[in-house]
């Protein structure tokens, strides 16, 4: 898969292509959708299926502090869309001056122009251009002046609701993380570097690995099943490998709060030294809230119970909604 980072040094370079244009914060369902689409009109038309996107997140230029946490890192948004068949994924490296076209200008410079595509799919309420000034019916209108077509696409729906990156963020903030793995596809994943903690854990049998990941969207407070995925040093390819993890975020209420909740895990069947390594957290089911233990000896006690609990999940092999 071929990634861009300058859009204006292109010169109809995927001309007859079929493409879409969006943030893509989690590559949930309906952006997966959008995607089939886009892959399937390429390979109909003989053409590569590209994604125009960006990152960071447009507000976070625009209006910081209207900037919504993130989903998913740049990098396993790429993963994920090449995995969906995507050929060309186009983010600008300096968004600002894209970010300030009009949106006649996006539809000539940007789609017409740099790309030369033959299709642009999107779905319902699609807006593009400086301000967002630009709905679906222009993007049609333009099209029909600059030699596209566009396909606007029904939005998906989970329970009556349509599925959107608010959405998500919405049930994961509520610790509801079964049900954003529904709208997502797969289970929410936090991304972080391991950095030095209390070393609580350890003192209780339970050396757990804290996480921190700038800018990433948290999930409620609460005790949760999950997994970690560890780069594999000693592995000449780097592997990423899977552990059983018991995830905890919250501000360890029994040894003195904290000020702000932290992400913290225990590996099962894992005793490697990963500071400063970076792990991939997925949160698979919510399995009790935070709570406040009268000894060390208690909490390891739950720990212990909760361990149980995670095998016993994951070997369900299932999450379950509302998790």
């Amino acid at each position: 898969m071929e990634v861009i980072r300058d859009p204006f040094s292109l010169r109809r370079s995927y001309a007859g292509s079929a493409m879409t244009i969006g943030n893509f914060d989690g590559v949930h369902l309906g952006h997966q959708r959008l995607i089939a689409e886009v892959v399937g009109e390429a390979r109909r038309r003989n053409s590569k299926a590209v994604v125009f996107t960006f990152h960071p997140h447009p507000a976070k230029l625009l209006r910081p502090d209207k900037a919504p946490p993130r989903i998913m890192t740049f990098e396993r948004k790429l993963e994920v869309l090449e995995q969906h068949g995507v050929d060309v994924v186009i983010c600008p490296g300096d968004m600002l001056p894209v970010l300030r076209l009009t949106a006649e200008d996006f539809a000539r410079r940007i789609i017409a122009e740099a790309i030369g595509a033959s299709i642009v799919v999107e779905g319902l309420k699609f807006h593009f251009g400086a301000g967002q000034t630009g709905d679906d019916d222009l993007l049609r209108e333009l099209g029909e002046k600059l030699g596209y077509e566009v396909r606007i696409l029904e939005p998906i729906t989970l329970g009556g609701e349509t599925i959107s990156s608010t959405r998500i963020r919405r049930e994961i903030i509520a610790g509801r993380v079964g049900e954003a793995a529904e709208m997502l596809g797969r289970p929410f994943e936090y991304v972080g570097w391991v950095v030095q903690g209390r070393h609580v854990g350890r003192q209780l049998g339970f050396p757990t690995i804290n996480v921190a990941g700038e800018d990433f969207l948290l999930p409620g407070e609460g005790v949760y099943c999950g997994r970690a995925a560890v780069r594999d040093c000693h592995a000449e390819d780097g592997r990423l490998c899977l552990y059983p993890a018991a995830v905890s975020v919250g501000r360890a209420p029994t040894f003195g709060t904290l000020p702000e909740a932290v992400v913290e895990a225990f590996l099962l069947d894992f005793a490697e030294d990963v500071y400063g390594r970076q792990v991939r957290l997925e949160f698979i089911q919510r399995i009790r809230d935070q709570q406040v233990f009268a000894s060390g000896q208690e909490l390891a006690s739950q720990l212990a119970h909760d361990c149980q609990v995670v095998r016993e999940v994951l070997n369900r092999g299932r999450t379950e909604p509302g998790g």
